[in-house]
């Protein structure tokens, strides 16, 4: 019998997505499965929020009983072959749950704690059929419940190893300290895990019961122990780093393909980049920028105050003066949104933004941009540059994070060697600018831009790397794998 690994996340990409959480728990687990190891997700069925069309969703024969500090309710399992038929994901329907978004409610903290405590009956369900978890893997402050009550309520999980990811640590579910015992702790789980400046940090108290704390990249794990990336969790973390390990993130490298990619309009390849150029000038039709050889930057993002968009949009105007063309995909902050949608108007022909969530556009602009722009204040990993690079569109980036891991620096145009992208330090829109400026030189030499595309599109971002120190990690926990 394979060993039980429960993941229990908000979000698993193509059903619910917000960003990259579900993305990765679309690629982690699969990659796992290739390993040996019986993976199970645990996540919400949040209505017409969740697409499940065309999965065979088999509702468990009983519903399970989800109780939190004395309020019971019934919670409805539906199971299902996910992943290609590797994996087994159980969607939990519950009320309040189950409303049709996946976030912006009021009571987010307690309907996530509804899913975590779904979790936790869940591998009671299976430890009853004779399958009991061997590891509990949750991820995000979404699912940090699932490791609390595991770990603080008496039943057999409370001895299952347990490990939290970080996707990102700006969201760290919080919640005033009264709080606690509505969410079902005591008085003695606040004060040792959850207490936090007078507070409940939810992701904090996975953090101090969890038996591992893991983040998306090496260098975001290095980061996040110190003030300027720590959202004040820094002292927290530093004193439990000898359980937290940065593992980089991957990409479906067969979804991800600009080779078989359906929504193209040529198909291309690191051996054959010929259909490159006829992206780009489909890009350009589609979104009514001029026609010619201007080198085209894509952007494709959420519009928070991380990514920069900010200075995306302050330094439209030098980009297009020194040449470029800008094509921007997202939305979310609606003075961001603002923002780009003034700087397309201004600069009509030369400048489009897209207020979208549009999967198939976004492939497009990988396809049709020279250049990439990322240029975040942090990036615990970032998924779109390693997308960009697959597609030979070459990354201008910040040296934060994730993308410090990911993109092979850049010093000189003249002698590119193993560089994909360009990266630079500050953050400042007049950096951004500067690498820009630079980032329009390149492109503007045919030998240096081949080179930097066969370079990225040549890497291997693929997730058998990242499951294989996954593995390792739950490994060192005591999982054990069958001898093949």
């Amino acid at each position: 019998m394979k060993p039980i690994v429960l993941h229990v996340t908000a979000e698993l990409s193509p059903h619910h997505k917000s960003g990259g959480l579900g993305d990765v728990l679309a690629g982690l687990p699969p990659a796992l499965a290739r390993l040996g190891v019986d993976v199970r997700v645990v996540t919400g069925f949040y209505g017409s929020a969740s697409k499940v069309a065309g999965l065979d969703l088999r509702p468990w024969d009983a519903p399970i009983d989800v109780s939190i500090a004395g309020n019971r309710m019934e919670a409805r399992v539906f199971e299902a072959r996910t992943h290609g038929g590797s994996v087994t994901t159980y969607f939990v329907e519950a009320p309040h749950l189950s409303r049709g978004k996946l976030y912006g409610y009021d009571d987010d903290l307690y309907r996530f704690a509804i899913l975590g405590r779904a979790a936790v009956e869940i591998g009671l369900v299976l430890d009853r059929m004779g399958t009991p978890p061997a590891i509990l893997h949750a991820h995000d402050w979404h699912a940090a419940s699932a490791v609390l009550y595991a770990r603080t309520w008496p039943g057999p999980l409370r001895g299952v190893p347990s490990l939290i990811t970080i996707h990102n640590l700006a969201y760290q579910g919080l919640a005033p300290a009264s709080q606690a015992g509505f969410l079902g702790y005591s008085p003695e789980t606040y004060h040792h895990a959850l207490a936090f400046d007078g507070a409940l940090n939810l992701l904090k108290g996975a953090f101090v019961v969890a038996d591992r704390i893991t983040t998306v990249s090496p260098t975001y794990a290095r980061e996040i122990r110190t003030a300027r990336y720590g959202h004040d969790l820094e002292h927290v973390l530093r004193w439990l780093s000898p359980k937290l390990i940065g593992i980089l993130n991957g990409i479906d490298a067969e979804s991800w393909n600009p080779a078989t990619d359906r929504a193209l309009g040529a198909a291309y390849s690191a051996s054959d980049p010929e259909g490159k150029l006829a992206c780009r000038d489909a890009l350009r039709f589609e979104l009514g920028l001029s026609p010619g050889r201007s080198p085209v930057f894509g952007v494709v993002s959420r519009f928070t105050s991380q990514k920069g968009i900010d200075w995306v949009g302050e330094i439209a105007p030098q980009l297009v003066r020194q040449g470029g063309q800008l094509v921007v995909l997202g939305e979310g902050d609606a003075a961001l949104e603002h923002r780009l949608y003034w700087a397309a108007q201004r600069l009509r022909g030369s400048v489009v933004y897209v207020r979208a969530f549009d999967d198939g556009l976004a492939r497009r602009i990988y396809a049709g941009s020279d250049m990439f722009l990322m240029p975040s204040r942090f990036e615990p990993c970032g998924l779109t540059q390693m997308y960009a690079m697959r597609y030979g569109a070459v990354p201008i980036a910040r040296a934060t994070g994730g993308l410090v891991d990911t993109v092979a620096p850049l010093h000189s145009q003249y002698d590119v060697g193993g560089a994909t992208g360009i990266l630079y330090e500050e953050e400042s829109a007049e950096a951004l600018a500067g690498a820009v400026e630079w980032g329009i030189q390149v492109a503007r030499d045919p030998g240096a831009m081949h080179a930097l595309r066969q370079n990225g599109m040549r890497s291997d971002f693929s997730w058998e790397r990242s499951a294989e120190t996954y593995l390792e990690v739950y490994m060192d926990l005591g999982l054990e794998l069958d001898a093949p």
